[in-house]
C-alpha cells in the first residue's frame, strides 16, 4: 500500500465487496491507532485519511457534505457501527496530532483553511457516528 496514492485507493475500495471494504478500512485505522509509527512507512497519512474518509461517508451525518463526492461515495464504508466509527476517530487524533502517542508529520496541502475545516468536519462526522450508535 506505500506507493499507492489517495484517489487510487478509493478507487480500488469502491472495487471492493462491502464486506471486504469494510475489513480494508479496519485495518487501516486500527493500525494508525495502535500503531502510530507506520505513518512513516507502511501508510502514508493520505491513504489513512482516505481509509478514515470512507468510513465517516458511511455515516448518515456525511450525506450533503461538500467533501462527499462521487469517488467516495462509491468507496464508502457499508454498516458503519459506532465501534468502527471510534477507530476511525482515534486514527484521525493520531494522524492530526490530538493524540499523545502521535508522531509530527508535515501534511503538505495547498489550502491550509480548507484541509483544517476537511479534518474538523470528519470529525464532526465520526463524532456523531459515535454519540448516535449508527
Amino acid at each position: 500500500m506505500k506507493e499507492t496514492s489517495a484517489p487510487y485507493l478509493l478507487d480500488g475500495l469502491a472495487d471492493l465487496p462491502p464486506a471486504e471494504r469494510r475489513q480494508a478500512v479496519s485495518l487501516v485505522v486500527l493500525k494508525v491507532w495502535e500503531t502510530p509509527q507506520v505513518l512513516l512507512g507502511e501508510i502514508p497519512a493520505t491513504q489513512a485519511l482516505a481509509a478514515i474518509a470512507a468510513i465517516a461517508a458511511g455515516l448518515p451525518g456525511a450525506q450533503g457534505r461538500p467533501w462527499l463526492d462521487d469517488r467516495l461515495r462509491a468507496a464508502a464504508c457499508p454498516k458503519v457501527t459506532s465501534e468502527l466509527a471510534g477507530r476511525a476517530l482515534c486514527a484521525l487524533d493520531v494522524l492530526v496530532g490530538r493524540d499523545s502517542a502521535s508522531i509530527p508529520l508535515q501534511l503538505h496541502v495547498s489550502d491550509g483553511a480548507a484541509a483544517t475545516a476537511l479534518l474538523d468536519d470528519l470529525r464532526d462526522v465520526l463524532m456523531d457516528g459515535l454519540r448516535l450508535g449508527w
